[in-house]
């Protein structure tokens, strides 16, 4: 299976060039208006900054350059009609997953880290099938090196057969086999 994500974790020595595009990259999204509400909230904040940090250079610059995205709550997408939000590059994050990111559990990084993996799949390949672009986006939340936290954002979440496969491929990658 192709690894899409794996392409982004590029070895690059310049590292004065990847700490100038990060905090590019930083500016750049904090200061979106649809992340107001990131900004209010200081937990909300650092938990963005702290998956921010993980994010591989690769990926930064793709982030800034073609494929913009923004995390909005559900709560303020009800009126996207009025704001033109794009589905395609837009997060819409539901209440539960709202109350996680504004909490300090560790998991929220991992929540977040997920989302921007699972978007680009659906960016770069729109073909791929929708479960295989949530378990190529967990081995790259894997990756970054986050697959405890993974493990206990998936086991909070409600019983389902997509949640049950996610933690088998979970498994299977811990144990090497995948």
């Amino acid at each position: 299976m192709l690894n899409l994500l794996g392409k982004f974790f590029t070895v690059n020595s310049d590292h004065q060039k990847k700490k100038e595009l990060r905090l590019k990259f930083q500016e750049y999204f904090f200061t979106q208006p649809e992340h107001a509400w990131i900004n209010n909230d200081a937990q909300v904040k650092t938990n963005f900054e702290m998956m921010l940090k993980r994010l591989p250079f690769g990926l930064i610059e793709k982030l800034l350059y073609q494929h913009a995205i923004v995390f909005v709550p559900s709560s303020e997408f009800k009126n996207a009609r009025e704001k033109n939000y794009s589905l395609k590059n837009t997060v819409v994050v539901f209440p539960q997953f709202e109350s996680l990111v504004r909490s300090n559990k560790n998991y929220a990084e991992a929540y977040l880290a997920h989302e921007v993996a699972f978007l680009v799949y659906e960016l770069e390949m729109p073909e791929m099938d929708h479960m295989m672009a949530e378990i190529e986006a967990d081995k790259f939340v894997c990756d970054l090196g986050l697959a405890d936290e993974l493990e206990q954002l998936l086991l909070a979440m409600d019983e389902s057969s997509e949640k049950r496969l996610r933690l088998t491929y979970l498994t299977l990658k811990a144990f090497g086999l995948n």
